[in-house]
């Protein structure tokens, strides 16, 4: 009678296990109930220690605790089971997911390139038309900002607009590699503060090849010209714009002819009389 009695009380440690530990609902964590086996066990541990007793009163007692913790163990199970997994905190209020971000461009359209930091500062210097000239020129800004970023930095030599105005029509005259052999001409290939400049009285270097600028000084005011002397044209500065320790731009009142371009204009107009000359000879033979 003992012996079945334990086994039965084993089969019920067994079935609380598998009740307190399974999951009703797939993916719940499992649910734990060690107070009822612990129950059991010390029933377990009474009814063995006292197998000589009297057979009815253990019986009886053994009888009732068993039914008191088998309905509290379906109580649980059933509890348990029935209830649905705790829904997880919502992420977002109100169950609702973020609304998309703006777009950062007007309809998805990226935003255009933003103009050129130099162009821009050349605009606002006073010489917008010379800027558009090195902004349209292949190769120039890129010369420009090459040197900018050299130990000797850059000075530019800046037209303003009406010196440009006059000059366009015949800048467009020229070959690509004329005009931007004009348009280097105006950059010398070191930054000249106001302070060095005032102490420069001789040829200068520009960034078009092995071209000089002539710098002079007259009542106080900076003359540049073209050199040599039989080519000079001049320019002279009006206004600071930028005087940087890599940048220095001025502005001035005419635009700086390369000889190159002079003595190629010559030599061009030179041979086309001969030409003339020659066929009108020919003609009245």
């Amino acid at each position: 009678m003992l012996f079945s009695r334990a086994m039965l009380l084993h089969a019920m440690v067994y079935s609380c296990d598998r009740l307190g530990t399974g999951s009703g609902v797939e993916g719940r964590p499992p649910a734990k109930n060690p107070p009822f086996a612990i129950l059991i066990s010390m029933l377990l541990g009474v009814l063995t220690s006292q197998g000589r007793r009297s057979t009815m009163a253990s019986l009886a007692g053994a009888a009732l605790a068993s039914c008191s913790i088998l309905l509290l163990l379906l109580v649980s199970c059933a509890q348990g089971q029935g209830q649905p997994p705790e829904a997880p905190e919502e992420a977002w209020p109100e169950g609702q997911p973020p609304e998309a971000p703006e777009e950062a461009w007007p309809e998805g359209q990226p935003p255009e390139a933003p103009e050129d930091a130099l162009t821009m500062l050349l605009s606002k210097g006073g010489c917008g038309a010379f800027a558009g000239l090195v902004a349209a020129t292949a190769g120039v800004g890129d010369a420009f900002r090459e040197q900018i970023g050299s130990d000797l930095g850059l000075t530019i030599l800046c037209p303003d607009d009406e010196a440009v105005g006059t000059f366009i029509p015949r800048f467009h005259g020229l070959t690509v590699d004329e005009q931007v052999a004009a348009l280097l001409y105006h950059g010398l290939t070191m930054a000249y503060s106001e302070e060095l400049l005032s102490w420069v009285h001789r040829e200068v270097l520009t960034l078009d090849g092995e071209q000089m600028l002539t710098v002079r000084h007259h009542r106080g005011r900076v003359i540049l010209s073209s050199w040599p002397q039989s080519t000079r044209n001049k320019a002279r500065i009006t206004k600071t714009v930028v005087d940087d320790d890599h940048l220095a731009v001025y502005l001035i009142d005419a635009v700086l002819i390369p000889a190159d371009l002079k003595r190629r204009r010559v030599v061009a107009l030179i041979v086309i009389i001969i030409l003339v000359l020659v066929v009108g000879g020919l003609v009245a033979l």
